[in-house]
């Protein structure tokens, strides 16, 4: 890992820190969504063997560059694994440097939690064939993941095709 950089769990006085960060994976979120989420992740990161957390890359002043969410997990073809989500990196002088450090404290982490796999879920914006020039799924394949499987959302806020339209609140009534 680049000296300059430091792998570290994100902290609870950092939360707020943090959020320009996941705003540039997530424009929208507000800032009140973030804090419950990031408390949420970080309540269970509390014991020793922690199902879920925080992972940041900081300089040595503490400041940000980069971070990813995690969750361990059991897997039908791998057994335990941790899965990824939320990686960003917000650095515009490294972000090879970031990202190479940010994938290194993944594989360290997964390792001494005992997972036979990681998997990552990054944004379509880093996979399209329009931008040629993100450095970041190179990062990935450098140390050594591949494309698995493709993942689809269906936003059920948005799309909810269980809505029952004659109930007032557009919910079908438990049967």
């Amino acid at each position: 890992m680049d000296d300059s950089f430091i792998a570290k769990p994100l902290g609870r006085r950092q939360i707020d820190q943090a959020y320009p960060l996941v705003r540039a994976i997530a424009p929208g979120l507000t800032v009140e969504q973030w804090r419950a989420f990031a408390a949420a992740v970080l309540d269970d990161g509390g014991a020793p063997a922690a199902r879920a957390g925080i992972m940041t890359i900081q300089n040595a002043q503490g400041y940000l560059h980069g971070l990813f969410s995690y969750a361990i997990e059991p897997d039908l073809r791998h057994g335990r694994v941790m899965n990824v989500d939320n990686f960003v990196v917000l650095d515009l002088f490294d972000t090879v440097g970031v990202a190479g450090a940010l994938l290194r404290a993944m594989d360290g982490l997964a390792r001494r939690l005992g997972c036979a796999a990681i998997h990552t879920i990054l944004p379509e914006r880093h996979l399209a064939a329009t931008s040629p020039n993100n450095p970041i799924p190179d990062c990935f394949q450098t140390e050594g993941h591949r494309r698995e499987t493709i993942r689809f959302c269906k936003d059920l806020a948005v799309v909810n095709d269980n809505a029952d339209p004659a109930a007032p609140n557009g919910r079908r009534e438990a049967e």
